[in-house]
């Protein structure tokens, strides 16, 4: 197993990454591509972005993943299989280091995570029974968990969320310890020799496809599942729940707001949970959707269409709105009932105004191709990929007319069209059941806008 230094010759492409998922068999079902919320690595990795709910699920799936290499060695040490004897204080300490990973995945499923999959791959076979080869590849493990967990305080601390702060970097301290044992037990001499620790990755994000590259997801290796608890051995363990006093770390700039690291909109403060009946509460971003909003949200497309709720539902220059990742929400009593009174923001001609686009050739008026359905209404065309998904979740009241053609766009190298009320964004392999089809994070971005 080479250092985990070395897979950093060279940097891998996250939308190369989701290009491969399927390839690579994250084991994820056609019904879960469906919903962005129980697939976030890919969804994270296809929009450029990580929400909160993507990190702790990225994590999540790294606990169960440590858990259950660990149990393995540890059974395997147990029975002699290894060709150096493991010593006992070694050997128990390797298990109360396999029981603090449990402890971390249970706070982080009691905190929502969802992880991605409880299904492994072990990339060279000598890990299960060559002493050099298992405590070498807990160290590149643990160089992996550290630099994620770093790069999950900085996020947090983007987002404005202390709490979480704290436990990224009490969880990662203990990392650190693991490295330190299985430095100890190979007979590196200091087991210990960093002043400060490497900031390997700029997201969590980054940590999932490292670890995928070193084969331990989706690898051609020996397939091993995520046991649960089972037989843990705690006796070692304290502190089992990260409690203490919170810290104070706000982002330089967010003036007490949240912020996404990626797109930099800055959301407003987190609320507390409503008593509203019928209001459902989002930790990820913890704001409330309630009313004639939520039944919208949920009837015509939730969250893969809409996505998070970033604000409250609040009053702006006379009209009732909510802030989504993807749109904003107006409230029109009696302008449309049989789509519950909603109208959604046309931030799609926002943008394209905004960014100088309308007098660009794409959004020129054409005649009809004839490869699709011709919009006379602007003059342009909409066809396959995204005709199939502006037909089939959503169409007018959601989206609006096309304004421009599809064309490609310099900065980011994707195929986009925009329309009244969104842009669309081809990702081709990412979502084959949606089409190939992402949304723009254009609440995000006229949030940003609006509070810059």
């Amino acid at each position: 197993m080479p250092r985990f230094d070395a897979m950093f010759t060279t940097r891998i492409s996250r939308r190369s990454l989701v290009r491969g998922a399927g390839a690579l068999g994250l084991g994820l079902a056609a019904s879960q591509l469906l919903d962005f919320s129980t697939a976030p690595l890919l969804r994270a990795a296809a929009a450029g972005s990580e929400s909160l709910q993507d990190i702790v699920n990225i994590a999540a799936t790294a606990e169960q993943l440590a858990v259950t290499l660990l149990g393995g060695a540890v059974s395997q040490a147990m029975t002699g299989k290894y060709n150096r004897p493991i010593p006992d204080p070694v050997l128990s300490i390797l298990q109360a280091a396999r029981a603090e990973e449990q402890y971390h995945f249970e706070y982080l499923k009691a905190a929502g995570a969802q992880p991605l999959t409880s299904t492994f791959t072990i990339p060279d076979p000598a890990l299960l029974t060559d002493y050099n080869t298992l405590f070498s590849t807990i160290v590149a493990l643990e160089e992996a968990f550290i630099a994620a967990y770093t790069a999950a305080a900085a996020e947090f601390a983007q987002m404005n969320h202390p709490e979480l702060v704290k436990v990224a970097l009490q969880i990662a301290s203990v990392e650190g310890e693991h490295r330190v044992l299985a430095n100890y037990a190979l007979g590196t001499r200091p087991a210990n020799d960093l002043a400060f620790e490497y900031n390997r990755f700029a997201t969590v994000g980054d940590a999932a496809a490292a670890l995928q590259k070193l084969g331990f997801i989706g690898g051609s290796g020996q397939s091993v599942s995520y046991p649960g608890p089972g037989g843990i051995d705690s006796s070692m363990v304290q502190n089992t729940q990260p409690g203490g006093p919170s810290v104070s770390c706000v982002a330089p700039g967010s003036s007490g707001s949240a912020a996404n690291p990626s797109t930099g909109a800055v959301y407003l403060p987190k609320a507390p949970k409503s008593n509203t009946p019928g209001s459902r509460y989002f930790d990820v971003t913890g704001h409330n959707l309630g009313g004639g909003f939520r039944a919208y949200w949920e009837k015509f497309g939730g969250l893969p269409i809409f996505g998070y709720p970033i604000t409250e539902e609040m009053q702006e220059n006379g009209l009732t709105v909510q802030y989504f990742e993807r749109t904003r929400f107006e409230w029109h009593p009696g302008a449309w009932p049989d789509h519950y009174d909603v109208l959604l923001t046309l931030l799609g001609s926002w943008q394209a105004q905004r960014n100088g686009l309308t007098n660009t050739e794409p959004f020129k008026p054409v005649a009809d191709n004839h490869q699709g359905v011709y919009f006379k209404e602007t003059g342009h065309n909409v066809s396959g990929d995204f005709l199939n998904y502006w037909m089939e979740f959503g169409d007018l009241a959601v989206y609006g007319y096309p304004l421009s053609e599809p064309y490609t766009d310099q900065q980011t190298g994707l195929t986009v069209q925009y329309f009244q009320r969104q842009r669309f964004e081809w990702h081709p392999g990412a979502w084959p059941e949606r089409f190939n089809v992402l949304l723009g994070l254009l609440g995000d971005e006229y949030l940003q806008s609006k509070r810059s």
